[in-house]
């Protein structure tokens, strides 16, 4: 077994983190201040990253909370899932976000240490589903919850496959792809008066809707379906991902 501890604190720049035993932090650069704490059975690592928007306490927070929960943040399966229950004054994070060793890639030239870290992060109960597979997961991490901001609002879990064939806009294939909540919107606005094409969305709730137009707005999840004008439906998908 790896001496987890010794790695940590001979890191460049890294020093004990006051009132919190077990945990570092170091800047590698300007603006960065990377946190990690050591799991109470010296086997694993939580990591937090910030970038510009260091907040010791906010951070303390987090870790505290963590530790709290150690075992669900090692044992759950999920590449990316949130624990609920995370709160802060003064920020509207509502939960804590957790990435595995496999969705993460920190520590590549390091296995069995990469193998030992979980990243945690305060997060939104929006951006999570838990259903994730590794590659949307490190997806998420890498390109879109923008994670070590502090200061950062949501980043709602946004996940479609769509055809037009008036615009040729769609996606590839049959795996749906990660978008923002404007582009869903314009894509919507873009099917107006199109029979022939269709929207699909999955949200953080793992919800499955389907979206298409027939002389309207036809909006369906199984056997139930709705019929909405198009500010309607664009209130909808608005409401359905916050």
């Amino acid at each position: 077994m790896i001496d987890i501890s010794s790695k940590l604190s001979a890191l460049p720049k890294a020093r004990p983190f006051p009132g919190l035993p077990g945990t570092w932090e170091w800047s590698p650069s300007p603006g960065f201040t990377l946190m990690a704490m050591v799991g109470s059975d010296g086997r694993h690592v939580f990591r937090l990253n910030t970038k510009d928007s260091y907040d010791a306490d906010l951070c303390r927070a987090v870790l505290e909370f963590v530790r709290e929960r150690e075992s669900e943040v090692v044992e759950r399966a999920e590449p990316l899932f949130a624990l609920p229950g995370f709160s802060w004054p003064g920020r509207d994070f509502d939960v804590v976000g957790r990435i595995r060793p496999e969705a993460h890639h920190l520590h590549a030239d390091d296995p069995k240490l990469h193998d030992s870290v979980f990243v945690v992060f305060p997060a939104y109960s929006t951006e999570i589903s838990g259903a994730e597979t590794v590659e949307q997961a490190a997806e998420r991490y890498r390109r879109m919850l923008r994670t070590s901001d502090l200061n950062r609002g949501p980043s709602p879990y946004v996940l479609i496959r769509f055809d037009n064939p008036k615009s040729g806009a769609g996606t590839v294939g049959e795996l749906p792809v990660f978008t923002s909540p404007d582009y869903l919107v314009h894509e919507l606005r873009e099917l107006a008066g199109v029979p022939e094409g269709y929207l699909e969305l999955w949200t953080y709730r793992n919800e499955q809707w389907r979206v298409r137009w027939e002389d309207g707005w036809i909006v369906t999840a199984g056997d139930g379906e709705i019929r909405m004008s198009a500010d309607e439906v664009v209130s909808w998908a608005v409401a359905t991902i916050s």
